[in-house]
């Protein structure tokens, strides 16, 4: 594959600054983390090894403490009869205003005064039910962590148990459960694949609408997930977008590979302290194909824009918000007028293929009383995609014979309701119980041309309705100090064909002293199979047409998690996670396809599956997964993981067969450094320069494969698979990264370049196979080479 260096540095703005030195402001509310009741005076420090400041929340639990020097800082909030939070590393810069929001939890231990620990623990994440397998993740670390083009999604494949062995997708592999079981969660509700080029069913895509600029800090769980996620077998990404600025506007411009970027937020005169926020994307691809950027589709050029935005009302009694994001994507793959390779389709193919999708929601927060509150969650959202692919054949070097092969025009969506309350009994105790139903919609209609009935023949025509609903009840239980207990239990009912499962989750963790803590968590989890398997259509000798597998059951899994976190230093820590996943009730093919099962599924630009799935297929993941990190201090940090793990399944015969997704091990090695400079004073004012640096290895098992059968594959002139199902193994995934960036602040505005040189050292690492008719050889088609990726930002 041809690959070309390029740097992506357009513009430098410059502007006049006045002489004075480089300050801002940090600001935000302190509340109660369950009731979201005001803290008025709490206490709050700001300090570093130079200088220190500190302020006191007022009565509404607001608080500001303005003049505060550029650079990073520790910050604790106290507040008597409540633990210490405790945020590290937090950097203030002169163009923009911190906005923290404290979330305390009240202290056991109310006769005490407040001891502040200052040891920095990101096993904690925001939602408090989370025990085990949970990680918390900046904003900050997906900006800035090499290899991630500002995705969360390639920034989650650096925690322990994800695999990420494809450049091409940002799919998320965890403890060896297919992407299909991921659950992306928005601001409190559950959206479809929030990626461009997405297709139902599946949870990934090359290129993410989920902009990291619109975000706020979100959790990351890998197993045995709390009572309150539902539909979901493999892990949930819980994000939040974060509230515009309600005090004066803020603007952002930014060039990378994600596209042309702005950004805009600030208060808008709805209720006091109302703010908005506005970020509009449009594909820069165009652009660096012409500089001879290679992207792996040939010269097809991928076109895609997306829109978020955020409207925040806070009133006396809660607050009332909107928040919608959208997207839509092109591409077209033409093998007949183009030469260069194409990963995603095999033969003498022209695809077309074009998606959008929107999401919308409403939330209201309203306080009852001062221990018991009430979420309610209004949303609707919808995708779609045009599918056409043709085929064509050379003659005379001309194309000659065109005709069609697939046609897919379909649709869906979903309006949902969300009620959630939660009640503060005591400072021990907190009950917290809800609904969801999800109204989906479909209008599913797809068509395949078959040369033996010389017709198109429609497997999928559709256009109705269906439901379902999960109800969750959770009680969090702290014991003393040191030990807590978070047991729930999930009903998720499908109403289309009565489908229903009785999830119980029970997880315990203990403190058993200041550097040491253990975790226990299980569960059962569930999930409704892609919507386009229920209305699959076969058509009988009469004519009729009969939907084969509406009568699939949910598929289910068994968790087991043992979690120890240990302190080794002031800022270094190890974990060692153990874990085992029974599947069961898993749809395979009781037909001629005996080797199929759905657990393979979820990594492509759709849904395999058959006209005879029944629910007897298993499976099971088990392994063990190493974390070392140190968190950033004096401008230094690492995070290295090792997981080994096997991912098996058994297929309708009842034999066991490596899952796609059994690569064995998976390890990433990523540190960087920060460099400040000090202060500068020129004649257009002060300037504060700085410097980070990023790099990133990985090692994974490789990709699992099908072997192909010559032989067979001769006498029938296409690829021919034997029966040793993903006995295969392609070399090792091996690939470097390295990001340098350089940031220069003055009063009114903040730069950044930056360079992200992905696979540095150009490894050919193997993306699949083919057979190749005209050789009789197999052919094998490699991921992307070196790839430099330029991005500058500014903020003003």
């Amino acid at each position: 594959m041809k690959q070309s260096l390029f740097f992506v540095f357009l513009f430098c703005g410059l502007i006049s600054a006045d002489a004075q030195e480089l300050k801002q402001t940090i600001r935000g509310t302190v509340v109660d983390a369950v009731t979201r009741t005001p803290l008025p005076g709490a206490t709050i420090e700001i300090k570093n090894t130079e200088y220190g400041y500190g302020g006191i929340s007022e009565a509404d639990g607001t608080w500001s403490v303005a003049e505060v020097r550029v650079g990073r800082y520790n910050i604790v909030c106290n507040y008597i009869g409540y633990e210490p939070v405790n945020l590290y590393q937090i950097e203030v810069t002169a163009t923009k205003e911190v906005v923290l929001n404290f979330e305390m939890t009240e202290d056991l231990q109310t006769m005490k005064a407040a001891v502040v620990n200052l040891r920095k623990d990101k096993s904690k994440t925001i939602n408090t039910d989370i025990q085990v397998s949970g990680r918390t993740f900046s904003i900050e670390e997906s900006q800035r962590y090499a290899g991630s083009r500002g995705d969360v999604a390639r920034m989650a494949q650096n925690f322990a148990g994800v695999q990420g062995a494809d450049d091409s997708r940002n799919d998320i592999i965890v403890r060896g459960n297919s992407p299909m079981g991921v659950l992306y969660r928005l601001d409190g509700i559950d959206i479809p694949n929030p990626n461009h080029y997405s297709s139902a069913g599946t949870t990934g895509g090359p290129v993410s609408m989920l902009n990291n600029n619109v975000l706020l800090n979100s959790d990351f769980i890998s197993g045995a997930f709390p009572a309150e996620y539902g539909n979901a077998n493999a892990a949930v990404f819980d994000l939040r977008v974060r509230e515009g600025n309600n005090e004066k506007y803020e603007f952002l411009g930014q060039i990378g590979f994600s596209g042309f970027e702005a950004m805009a937020e600030g208060p808008v005169k709805i209720t006091e302290r109302s703010s908005f926020l506005v970020n509009y994307r449009y594909s820069a691809l165009g652009a660096l194909s012409a500089l001879g950027v290679n992207f792996g589709t040939g010269t097809a050029i991928p076109k895609y824009q997306d829109l978020t935005f955020k409207l925040h009302m806070p009133d006396k009694h809660g607050y009332t918000s909107i928040f919608g994001l959208g997207g839509q994507s092109e591409i077209k793959l033409f093998q007949s007028d183009e030469t260069s390779q194409n990963l995603f389709s095999e033969g003498q193919e022209d695809l077309n293929y074009a998606t959008k999708t929107g999401v919308i929601g409403l939330t209201r927060f309203q306080q009852i009383d001062v221990k018991t509150n009430l979420k309610l969650i209004l949303s609707g959202d919808g995708s779609q995609t045009r599918t056409h692919l043709d085929t064509f054949s050379w003659v005379n070097g001309e194309v000659a014979e065109y005709g069609g092969k697939y046609r897919d025009g379909s649709s869906q969506g979903k309006l949902a309701v969300t009620a959630v309350v939660t009640h503060k009994v005591d400072a021990r105790t907190t009950i917290s119980g809800g609904t969801r139903f999800y109204h989906y919609l479909f209008n599913l209609t797809d068509s395949v041309y078959v040369p033996a009935y010389n017709r198109w023949v429609m497997p999928t025509s559709f256009d109705g309705s269906t439901g379902l609903s999960q109800t969750f009840a959770n009680v969090n239980y702290r014991i003393n100090s040191k030990l807590r207990v978070n047991a729930g239990i999930n009903y998720a009912y499908f109403v289309y064909n009565g489908s229903k499962a009785l999830e119980p989750r029970l997880s315990v963790s203990c403190q058993v002293n200041k550097r040491y803590k253990t975790s226990l968590g299980s569960g059962l989890h569930s999930q409704v199979v892609p919507f386009r398997v229920y209305f699959e259509e076969v058509e009988e000798e009469d004519g009729s047409k009969v939907k084969v597998n509406q009568d699939v059951g949910l598929m289910r899994s068994a968790h087991l998690v043992w979690s120890n976190d240990v302190t080794l230093a002031k800022n270094t820590r190890l974990k060692i996670e153990a874990y085992y996943q029974h599947l069961f009730n898993i749809p395979v093919d009781a037909g001629d396809w005996r080797s199929y099962s759905m657990l393979n599924q979820g990594t492509n630009f759709g849904i395999e599956f058959t006209d005879s799935l029944v629910n007897t297929g298993t499976g099971r993941n088990y392994g063990v997964e190493f974390t070392l990190e140190r968190f950033l201090s004096k401008g230094f940090y690492f995070l290295n993981t090792v997981s080994i793990y096997r991912s098996l399944y058994t297929d309708a015969d009842g034999q066991e067969h490596s899952t796609a997704f059994d690569a064995r091990y998976a390890a990433n090695l990523l540190a960087g450094k920060e460099i400040y400079f000090k202060e500068k004073n020129t004649k257009k004012g002060y300037k504060k320069p700085s410097m980070t640096i990023d790099v990133k290895g990985i090692l994974n098992g490789g990709k699992r494969y099908t072997p192909i059968d010559v032989d067979a594959s001769m006498r029938e002139g296409k690829t021919v698979y034997t029966n040793n199902i993903y006995g295969g193994q392609y070399a090792d995934y091996m690939r470097l990264d390295l990001r340098v960036a350089f940031k220069v602040q003055t009063r009114k505005l903040t730069q950044e370049w930056g360079i992200d040189i992905q696979n540095t050292t150009n490894h050919q690492n193997i993306f699949t196979q083919r057979f190749n008719p005209s050789t009789g050889t197999v052919d094998k088609a490699y991921q992307t080479g070196i790839l430099p990726i330029g991005i500058y930002r500014a903020t003003f």
